[in-house]
């Protein structure tokens, strides 16, 4: 028993040994060290890079050292130390100091301001390093390769080298303030996925987040302005989001967020460069808005004329590869060429490919591979030059090419142009999406239908109602607005002769109660739907009220109640409104009875009930197979007693609001969309939408 205690104490003194502190003399490490296997050092006193060296050659078991109370101090005009150098400063930790060491934790000197080239590289084992205040600089590779999991940069750091952390596989955090970072900073840092950028980081350099695969988005100070993201700077990472267009950033080098998990981008207003594939090859990127002011569209009435665009020319590669991509309204008007390969396999299904009035040259393959592309649009009036093969792989022949009426001509005779199916401008009904001739709220199911399937035979040019260059919701509800619009300016007899010459009839019907109300008071009007025949999904219909009557509101109720009602007041006959509600998820009015809609209606204060009237009219009910239907007329009473309706408890109207899409507040109608806010003196209330 005696002789294995022994053995025990004399392991623990033999560790013990391997612990060494040292008051040091600039160049005397060499003499106060003896054992050349100690794995933890501390120096105080002072060094220079003679003793650096002595620890470099001879110390190669050493894990750990402080240097928190030791001066570095300057050596020169002596003997080829590290490389071909013979100067070295003070307060510096020299190149390869430390390169390919055991370390595994570092402090650095109080009053260091420099770590010199691959100080630490290839330290496979060191976690951890100490920065003190007073570091103002940090060498290209200084710390490549090294274990580090996480490292705060301290403010006082103005440059950093090439390649610092570049290869560090255990870096999961960072903290930087540097004005200058060099390239390849975090290069292949796998692990790296929080990243926290300061108010003085002027640029993102060339290949600084290459390969950081888990890294999907970095933290920047409110303050920071980033001028430039340089080539390949994210390239192969795993970045999914980045706000371009707030840091102000004017250049996107060539390849700089290929290879991400970007789905948006937005690119700065008064970026002045993008850089070849900059956003190629990214599987997920399903929307890019270019820089530059004014409209993504055609010019048209009620549109802003264009402001010039900052890019000119889309560069080679910009965005092949990404499949996902709607590229349809990417380009902006001022875009003048298109480079090769730009939109190479962009293969997702496009509405309408959409050319501005100033492209000029498509360069060779720009657009090869864009088989999802349904319509092509050339905006612009002279036929602009192409490389080769500009469409490889697109069935042309079925894809429609929409061209100014007074240039199509010379379309159909230029190469490669002339293989599209050519659609001349005019070729088409706005709005008419099914392609019978007419445009109704059967037109309005069609549109939403297609845009929740990606299905259905369309005329992506009349669906395209805003005419913006991209079929999407937005086009429902201009449609919507279209139709109250075109409501609003025809009579009642002249709408039903177009419906009885192009719906079939129906037994379903709407069913209205009795109506009772007095002068001055406010009422809210239940409207049944009995269907037997048909399950609907949407209806269109005029609603006609008694002089004294005045339509406040229309709401969906019940069975209704995911649908969206519009209505618009007539503009050639009196107390004439029209009214469409709508499903934007295609549901239907479930059952085969109950109430649909309210009607909230305001009596004058001279109105009289009797021999009054309302109606509702030229009743069009739409299936979810864009069946669309007449339906009889449903007409009720007014009664000038003011007892409980069977719909809804008596309710006075406090206050009317409109709200337009702004979010502007009037008491009277705003000219176009309005949300209508009754408040009723029982503290409910009730929201409608109204087109003026």
């Amino acid at each position: 028993m005696r002789k294995l205690f022994f053995l025990l104490l004399a392991a623990v003194t033999v560790v013990g040994a391997q612990a060494l502190t040292v008051n040091n003399t600039a160049g005397q490490l060499s003499r106060n060290v003896t054992n050349l296997q100690i794995t933890d050092l501390t120096v105080t006193g002072t060094m220079d890079a003679r003793d650096f060296l002595f620890i470099t050659e001879q110390l190669s078991e050493l894990t750990k050292i402080d240097l928190s109370r030791v001066s570095i101090v300057p050596v020169s005009g002596g003997a080829v130390l590290y490389g071909t150098v013979t100067n070295y400063p003070a307060n510096e930790v020299p190149r390869t100091a430390f390169f390919g060491k055991k370390l595994t934790t570092v402090t650095l000197p109080a009053n260091v301001e420099s770590v010199g080239f691959a100080a630490f590289a290839g330290c496979y084992q060191l976690r951890s390093v100490t920065f003190p205040a007073s570091l103002t600089a940090i060498d290209d590779y200084a710390f490549a390769g090294s274990a580090l999991t996480s490292v705060e940069v301290p403010a006082s750091v103005k440059v950093m080298g090439k390649g610092v952390f570049a290869r560090c596989e255990s870096l999961t955090s960072v903290t930087i303030d540097a004005a200058h970072i060099g390239d390849f900073t975090f290069l292949g840092d796998k692990q790296l996925s929080q990243v926290t950028l300061g108010p003085a980081v002027g640029n993102i350099s060339r290949g600084m987040f290459n390969g950081c695969t888990a890294l999907t988005r970095i933290n920047i100070d409110p303050a920071c302005r980033v001028s430039r993201i340089d080539d390949e700077a994210f390239i192969n990472s795993g970045l999914q989001d980045i706000d371009i267009n707030s840091l102000g950033v004017g250049t996107i080098g060539e390849w700089a967020l290929a290879q991400t998990k970007l789905t948006n981008v937005k690119l700065g207003d008064g970026m002045t460069v993008l850089g070849e594939g900059a956003l190629a090859h990214n599987p997920l990127l399903a929307t890019v808005t270019l820089p530059g002011m004014g409209h993504n569209s055609p010019e048209g009435p009620n549109r802003a004329p264009h402001r010039p665009h900052t890019i000119a020319a889309v560069p080679d590669y910009a965005f092949a590869g990404n499949g996902a991509l709607n590229a349809g309204n990417v380009l902006r008007e001022g875009v003048n060429t298109i480079g090769d390969y730009a939109f190479y396999n962009v293969s997702a299904d496009i509405d309408t490919m959409w050319l501005p009035s100033s492209v000029n040259h498509l360069g060779s393959m720009a657009m090869a591979g864009m088989i999802g592309m349904k319509a092509l649009k050339a905006d612009a009036a002279e036929v602009p030059t192409l490389g080769e093969n500009v469409w490889a792989g697109v069935d042309q022949a079925s894809v429609p090419l929409i061209t100014l009426s007074e240039s199509t001509s010379m379309y159909q005779a230029a190469d490669q142009w002339m293989n599209f199916f050519f659609q001349a401008d005019d070729d088409y009904l706005l709005g008419d999406v099914n392609g019978d001739g007419n445009v109704n709220i059967s037109d309005v199911t069609t549109l939403i239908n297609y845009l929740l399937s990606g299905t259905g035979d369309v005329n992506v040019k009349a669906a395209d109602v805003n005419e913006d260059g991209s079929v999407n919701i937005s086009d429902v509800t201009t449609l919507i607005n279209l139709l109250l619009k075109g409501s609003a300016n025809m009579t009642l007899k002249a709408i039903r002769t177009q419906c009885v010459e192009r719906f079939a009839r129906t037994n379903d019907a709407f069913v209205l109660p009795k109506v009772n109300i007095t002068a001055g008071e406010t009422r809210t009007i239940l409207v049944e739907l009995k269907n037997t025949e048909h399950n609907y999904t949407a209806l269109q219909c005029g609603l006609v009220l008694p002089e004294g009557i005045e339509l406040k509101a229309v709401n969906g109720y019940d069975r209704g109640a995911d649908h969206d009602f519009y209505n618009t007041r007539s503009e050639v006959e009196s107390n004439v409104y029209s009214i469409i509600g709508a499903a934007m998820d295609m549901a239907t009015f479930a059952g085969s009875e109950g109430n649909v809609m309210s009607l909230t209606i305001q009596a004058s204060d001279d109105f009289n009930a009797k021999n009054a009237e309302l109606t509702l009219t030229n009743v069009i009910l739409v299936t979810a197979e864009e069946g669309s239907f007449l339906a009889d007329d449903a007409m009720t009473h007014f009664n000038d007693n003011s007892g409980i309706e069977q719909i809804t408890a008596d309710k006075q109207v406090a206050g009317v609001r409109y709200i337009n899409v702004a979010g502007q507040e009037n008491d009277v109608p705003f000219d176009g969309v309005n949300i209508v806010v009754t408040t009723y003196t029982d503290g409910t209330s009730t929201v409608a939408k109204v087109i003026k």
